[in-house]
């Protein structure tokens, strides 16, 4: 009888393969130091993954997944346009707040090499809400109209980047930072 897998230790791999690979770069990247951070043997990681490539592409669909839902999520809608585009901004902004190693991971790896055209297209495919979201704004003359991923990469750049000052700081950002640094995002983007 095959053994049934355990979710818990699938987030344990992927999380502890993601703090490595940030520290180490996909080259350094061991599957028995994967193994060891995870607290499984590194046996039991192979049941789970047979190279460090499917652990790589599955960590980054699964972290574009969570990231598509924070950022996708029922309570973010609103009536009207700006105000769904600004809670949509703080739940990414927030994601990456609590979860730097997952936004330093998925920018680390989205241009790499290292994922499979699959993966990269799996990860797009989480995110076609949001593209279509921003299609019906350019259309009603909220947003520029610009490609769709210029105007991710005009939100994203300046959202990592002060995650990433925070950190290097060991800061935590005030909210009335954040509401400038969402009003600068909005003056980029809107028409």
């Amino acid at each position: 009888m095959a053994r049934q897998r355990d979710e818990t230790k699938i987030v344990d791999i992927q999380e502890a393969a993601m703090k490595l690979v940030i520290k180490t770069g996909f080259g350094g990247l061991k599957m028995a130091e994967v193994a060891k951070e995870a607290g499984i043997a590194t046996g039991t990681l192979y049941i789970y993954f047979k190279d460090k490539e499917a652990l790589i592409n599955q960590a980054y669909i699964v972290t574009k997944q969570e990231i598509a839902k924070a950022i996708l999520n029922p309570e973010n809608q609103e009536i009207n346009f700006y105000d769904s585009f600004r809670k949509m901004w703080f739940a990414y902004m927030r994601f990456c707040m609590e979860s730097p190693e997952k936004m330093l991971f998925v920018e680390q790896f989205l241009h790499s090499g290292y994922l499979s055209d699959a993966s990269v297209e799996a990860g797009h495919l989480c995110f076609t809400p949001f593209v279509q979201f921003v299609a019906a704004a350019q259309e009603q003359g909220f947003l520029r109209k610009i490609e769709v991923e210029v105007l991710q990469a005009q939100l994203m750049g300046p959202t990592h980047e002060l995650v990433k000052l925070g950190l290097e700081r060991g800061m935590d950002w005030l909210e009335h930072q954040l509401e400038t640094a969402f009003e600068m995002a909005w003056e980029a983007v809107r028409k």
